[in-house]
């Protein structure tokens, strides 16, 4: 049994004058494990007041034109820059602001097909990643008269990009509940462009068919598919590397163990994945999923509540566990970390207009109305900055946050009020923003200011661990009075994730950083498949740093045709099956997991 480290909560104010604001910490124990754990080691940073971004949110009630929301459940942009913002109602409608104006108009009307009681109704949106061009949008709901969610695709209107067609209904699955409640809903489509499926236990309380642990049963999941090809008698084809693939348990099945997991979403600059989980009766929890991480994750439901037991006899000893982030109580006496009794998930802020709140993840509890910030601040190991905020006359009955094409939030209730979330605050030095990303030729660095009052220059660093334990300084900039834009390129390629971060150099002595920046392994670094017309061969090209792996070919159904190992060589011949067809490769190695779809 392996060793792990408790968390014990430290909860202080940050300012006597921001009262309701308040930094969570954790202080590291060592104690003996029963489960074992996934999440690497978990750091919540105990920092003072004095040099530390401390935002407050805000909610302001957009002033709408037009007819009223009803029930509001979820909001979204479609990602073609229109700047229209697409409104999930409850009762089976999706209606369309732009510019303030609710149109008279639904931009899909399925009442019909519908239940719309208690937890049940229209429950979930996603544009497909290439929309408009390719027209879908899908949506998860509960079938009329049912407990059954269903996951449907709808096509765009030719003639009207404010329409889609009700007739053009594709079922892609459909799963039924235990009870009325725990639908879940939440769908998005990852950076890798599958669409996840967020899948609620099937109700009743204490999960009475004991699904978030049994692989046969879709509920109490995380599903992942690939909705651009069917595959045999199904609607969807499954990813290759999907965790159940050839093994015990439902293909879809990504991760499992949720309770009813109430909105998800993937961080749009860096793809970690967030789920926030509602709880049984004692505790409330955020997930995160690192970007690049294999499925196969076990959240802990019905064993454990947050870090808790529940139900423990219902894992095994050897069970390992992924556990959430960060948590929070039901009931408490004092309550400086917040509480409440049903978690909304929401997103990461990659907006442009309150730098403050960069790179935070924003939720909030439907019934106390309090409000989390939630930040990475390093990977390894991953460290997290919380605050935690009384959004009591501020906002009152979030049940969704919505993020539009450019990365500004919203937030609503049933009442029908969308807010617009804002933040205010201060950043010890005013970064409005630093990316890095990869060029021809190396990686370039940007960075914007909102003042160069005080710094002597700025330093460019890199390193191969997100702590900076060890850094190289690339060069130095000399700041330029009312610039507020820097650019640096680096001629640094790395088969590894590299990481900067800007050192202000301050006139008094002191050194304000900028927020780090991550760039992935650069792609050209992956294997690639060429085909060879002469020979009728595939033949996969392996970089020095996949090698020594093996290479595994699949058919459509997911079935193993051959495994073949991989040595020190840079060109792997494909044997042709038997039948021709469309089939997967996979390469796995000490680099992770790459796969490709290829035709003989």
């Amino acid at each position: 049994m392996i060793s792990f480290q408790f968390f014990i909560p430290i909860f202080i104010p940050l300012l006597p004058t921001l009262s309701p604001l308040y930094l969570v910490a954790f202080i590291c124990v060592p104690v003996i494990p029963v489960m074992m754990r996934t999440l690497p080691t978990l750091a919540f940073l105990l920092l003072s007041a004095i040099g530390i971004a401390q935002p407050t949110l805000n909610f302001t009630p957009l002033s709408l034109s037009g007819p009223a929301l009803v029930q509001p459940l979820f909001m979204s942009g479609c990602g073609d820059g229109s700047g229209r913002l697409f409104v999930v109602e409850k009762r089976g409608t999706i209606r369309i602001i732009q510019n303030n104006v609710v149109s008279t108009d639904f931009f899909l009307d399925i009442q019909d097909l519908v239940m719309n009681s208690g937890e049940r109704g229209l429950l979930g949106l996603a544009f497909h990643p290439q929309y408009p061009t390719t027209p879908y949008i899908y949506v998860n709901y509960v079938i009329d008269g049912t407990i059954t969610n269903r996951i449907s695709r709808f096509t765009l209107n030719p003639n009207n990009s404010n329409d889609i067609q009700e007739n053009t209904e594709f079922i892609l699955l459909e799963q039924a509940g235990v009870q009325t409640n725990h639908k879940a809903g939440g769908i998005a489509f990852g950076p890798d462009g599958y669409l996840y499926i967020g899948m609620g236990d099937g109700g009743g309380g204490g999960d009475p068919s004991n699904s978030g642990q049994n692989l046969e049963t879709l509920l109490a999941k995380m599903l992942r598919i690939d909705v651009n090809a069917p595959q045999g008698s199904l609607n969807y084809t499954i990813p290759p590397d999907n965790p159940f693939v050839g093994e015990p348990g439902r293909d879809e099945i990504w991760a499992y163990g949720l309770r009813n997991p109430w909105r998800i979403s993937f961080d749009r600059e860096t793809g970690d994945f967030w789920i926030a989980d509602v709880g049984q009766n004692l505790w409330e929890e955020v997930d995160m999923v690192l970007a690049g991480t294999p499925g196969g994750m076990n959240f802990g439901w019905d064993c454990r509540e947050g870090n808790h037991d529940y139900e423990p006899g219902n894992c095994g000893s050897g069970t390992e566990f992924t556990w959430p982030i960060f948590e929070y109580p039901h009931s408490c006496n004092p309550c400086p970390n917040g509480y409440g009794a049903s978690i909304s998930g929401g997103y990461v802020y990659r907006g442009s207009e309150h730098p403050v709140l960069e790179g935070f993840y924003v939720c909030a509890d439907y019934v106390s109305n309090y409000l989390w910030m939630i930040k990475v601040t390093s990977f390894d190991p991953l460290e997290l900055d919380v605050y935690v905020q009384d959004g009591n006359g501020l906002a009152y009955g979030l049940v969704t946050f919505g993020e539009d094409d450019d990365g500004e939030l919203y937030a609503s209730n049933l009442d029908g009020v969308i807010y617009s979330v804002s933040a205010s605050g201060f950043l010890p030095v005013q970064w409005g923003s630093a990316d890095a990303h990869i060029i021809q030729g190396g990686n370039q660095i940007d960075w914007t200011i909102h003042q160069t009052l005080g710094i002597e220059y700025f330093e460019v660093q890199r390193s191969l661990y997100s702590g900076f334990d060890n850094f190289t300084v690339v060069t130095q900039v000399e700041p330029v009075e009312d610039q507020i834009s820097y650019k640096y390129i680096d001629p640094f390629i790395h088969t590894r994730t590299v990481y900067y971060r800007i050192a202000a150099h301050m006139s008094d002595g002191s050194i304000e950083y900028s927020p780090f920046m991550r760039i992935l392994p650069d792609t050209g670094s992956k294997p690639s498949l060429v085909f060879d017309q002469n020979h009728n061969l595939w033949r996969i090209n392996i970089p020095n740093e996949w090698q020594n792996g093996e290479v595994i070919l699949y058919d459509l159904q997911g079935k193993e045709v051959y495994t073949r190992k991989i040595g020190s060589q840079d060109q792997l011949e494909l044997t042709p099956p038997i039948t021709p067809g469309s089939y997967f490769v996979k390469v796995s190695g000490e680099m992770g997991t790459w796969s490709e779809r290829l035709v003989w």
